[in-house]
């Protein structure tokens, strides 16, 4: 007799995972490196970049996450499926897909709780459910725990648009 499955995963980072209401656009890597799926993207001159750890921005100029869509970038998902392997991004120069209102999966360092805040830390760019000491992290004000992962990653609302 077969195993009946108890734990769900929330998915692959970047993965939009309600779309009743969901708002996505499509903006310009405007960046020198690669913006991996579900990553936090800010608004710059000429499209969006990544967090930048040398020169941190603040909550003002956060745009969205990086928005995975399978059939523009071919390593979209890892082969194994296992979700061990963060695969697929967006190139420099890509238009590239930000989910600026809606519910994605995206990678989270602690659990959290449903309805928890989302701060992203300075120093490396990593989101995490804590906010660490006064000054070492941004809280993405608008953005909060809708579930949280079992593997690293959390589904996350974000509740409002921030620019544009």
């Amino acid at each position: 007799m077969g195993k009946v499955m108890s734990t769900f995963f929330n998915g692959n980072p970047g993965t939009i995972s309600r779309s009743v209401d969901d708002i996505v656009i499509s903006v310009k890597n405007a960046g020198n490196g690669e913006i991996p799926f579900g990553a936090p993207v800010f608004l710059a001159e000429g499209g969006a970049v990544p967090f930048n750890p040398s020169a941190p921005q603040d909550f003002d100029s956060f745009l969205g996450f990086a928005v995975r869509i399978a059939d523009k970038t071919p390593d979209s998902y890892p082969q194994d499926q296992s979700g061990a392997v963060q695969a697929g991004a967006w190139k420099p120069g890509d238009v590239m897909e930000v989910l600026v209102r809606g519910g994605m999966v995206i990678p989270l360092t602690g659990n959290g709780q449903a309805g928890g805040k989302v701060y992203l830390r300075k120093s490396d760019g990593e989101l995490t459910a804590s906010a660490g000491q006064s000054g070492t992290s941004v809280q993405l004000e608008n953005v909060h725990i809708r579930k949280p992962g079992v593997t690293g990653y959390a589904e996350v609302i974000v509740n409002s648009r921030n620019v544009l």
